[in-house]
């Protein structure tokens, strides 16, 4: 089996974040060989529990995920660059494609899609999302931006989405962007292995995690699979230390369930961005 490819999720939220940081983050990642830095999307932070019964957990603030992998992509020469994931539905799809077009064309053709439909019923309200038809208006909005990065001019008729004629432009550097689709239910999972180039999965457990390979693979998909990693995230001390400790057995987990890449999402743990830095070299020691 080959190596799982390894890649970090930049601190592009909570007291961490900010473009020094990331700068720091993307060059190490570049110098130690990573494969890729990734970066997660959030619209906004629910302050109330709202319908789902409890507010949102992830740290503030929260900076746009394209444009801080912009900002990585300019401080880096090799390493990929990963939407971990984009809500995709809460851009027009034409905006979206060209956004992911021009990143990929800045960086030089680094760039890999992550997509997902969103979760949380205050991000679907502002923008103007239905949570009830997102499945079909995910496959639809796919279907469009993959026609937009296409060589040619555009058009489009479905039952979300409608694009006249157009030029959509710039077009890729990739020949072709590679599009993961992230899900946790049966029936996301089942339109990631029909729709999408590769399957990415948030790990909560590992059992969690088995149960949803094997339903993408049941499903039909044949693409590879990706997981996000959070390996630490309370607020004790020592969290360093603990990574230490976990990371042989998660890695060993990882390469059994099949995965082809792995991000680990270390600025949702409380190290420090120098402990970070100290993880990513732990990281690329283990074979």
């Amino acid at each position: 089996m080959a190596a799982i490819r390894r890649g970090i999720s930049l601190p592009t939220f909570g007291p961490l974040a900010g473009p020094d940081s990331v700068a720091q983050i993307a060059r190490t990642a570049d110098d130690l060989g990573f494969h890729s830095v990734s970066s997660a999307d959030r619209l906004l932070l629910p302050a109330d529990a709202g319908p789902l019964g409890q507010a949102c957990q992830t740290p503030r603030p929260v900076w746009d995920c394209i444009e801080m992998l912009t900002w990585a992509a300019a401080h880096t020469t090799r390493v990929r660059l990963a939407t971990t994931v984009v809500h995709a539905l809460f851009q027009p799809p034409v905006v979206l494609a060209r956004r992911l077009a021009t990143l990929d064309r800045l960086s030089g053709g680094r760039l890999d899609v992550g997509i997902g439909q969103g979760w949380t019923p205050h991000e679907h309200e502002s923008a103007g999302v239905s949570m009830t038809s997102r499945v079909d208006a995910l496959a639809e909005h796919l279907e469009l931006m993959r026609r937009c990065w296409r060589p040619g001019r555009v058009s489009f008729e479905g039952e979300h989405y409608r694009l006249r004629p157009s030029w959509v432009e710039p077009k890729p550097a990739q020949p072709t962007l590679p599009v993961y689709v992230a899900a946790m239910t049966p029936q996301g999972i089942a339109q990631a292995a029909a729709i999408a180039d590769g399957f990415m999965y948030p790990v909560t457990t590992w059992t969690s995690a088995t149960e949803a390979i094997g339903l993408y693979r049941e499903a039909g998909g044949r693409g590879p699979v990706a997981l996000r990693l959070n390996p630490i995230r309370d607020s004790l001390s020592g969290a360093l230390d603990r990574f230490a400790e976990t990371l042989p057995a998660d890695l060993a987990q990882a390469s059994e369930l099949g995965a082809s890449e792995v991000h680990w999402e270390l600025n949702q743990s409380t190290m420090t961005l120098t402990e970070q830095c100290k993880a990513m070299a732990l990281i690329t020691e283990m074979t």
